[in-house]
């Protein structure tokens, strides 16, 4: 009878204690930070920094959104105006030391890709593309920029996407492309 007693009392004291601690805690603040929450939190006048890289993350993501801006801003400047200019990639492939060429006009900028003739040993210079620029002018008075580039791989997807334009691919489905590929070969042409 005393051994029940016994296991009676430290059951009860057991359970008392386990439940007196476990509803004080309720009214307590979680002591460390819900990981399934993907709320960040900020505060004034403390910065964001990855502690592995010593970066300042939050100014890594405002780069990454004004990039994303300015060529969201330049596909709009483009606007879904696209097609292709044969009749001025003829008269530049006429010019000497030029073998074929494939003109593309968004708004009033020409992208000129350019093929060399096989004996043609001057390569792209500036003189050739201000040359290629007056012809491009000159065949369709409606452009006011040009951009020139004879790098093999610019050559042969303008050829593809002057194809798609042709071919009655829309343009929607191209212009995205297109403007990537205009802005890793001209930079500069913002």
């Amino acid at each position: 009878m005393q051994l029940v007693s016994r296991w009676i009392l430290v059951i009860t004291v057991f359970n008392l204690v386990f439940f007196s601690v476990g509803c004080a805690m309720q009214g307590q603040p979680e002591s460390r930070p819900n990981r399934d929450d993907p709320t960040r939190v900020g505060y004034e006048g403390t910065r964001n920094v990855d502690p592995v890289r010593d970066r300042d993350v939050d100014r890594d993501r405002r780069d990454i959104d004004r990039i994303r801006t300015d060529r969201d801003a330049d596909r709009t400047r483009a606007g879904q105006n696209m097609r292709v200019a044969d009749q001025v990639a003829d008269s530049v492939s006429k010019m000497e030391g030029i073998d074929s060429s494939t003109v593309m006009v968004t708004d009033a900028t020409a992208y000129v890709a350019v093929m060399f003739d096989k004996d043609y040993e001057g390569g792209m210079t500036d003189k050739m593309k201000d040359r290629i620029a007056k012809r491009v002018r000159k065949k369709d008075p409606s452009v006011d920029r040009v951009f020139v580039s004879a790098n093999p791989d610019f050559v042969n997807r303008m050829r593809d996407y002057a194809r798609d334009v042709r071919d009655g691919r829309p343009i929607t489905g191209i212009m995205d492309e297109f403007m990537d590929m205009v802005q890793r070969t001209f930079p500069a042409a913002r």
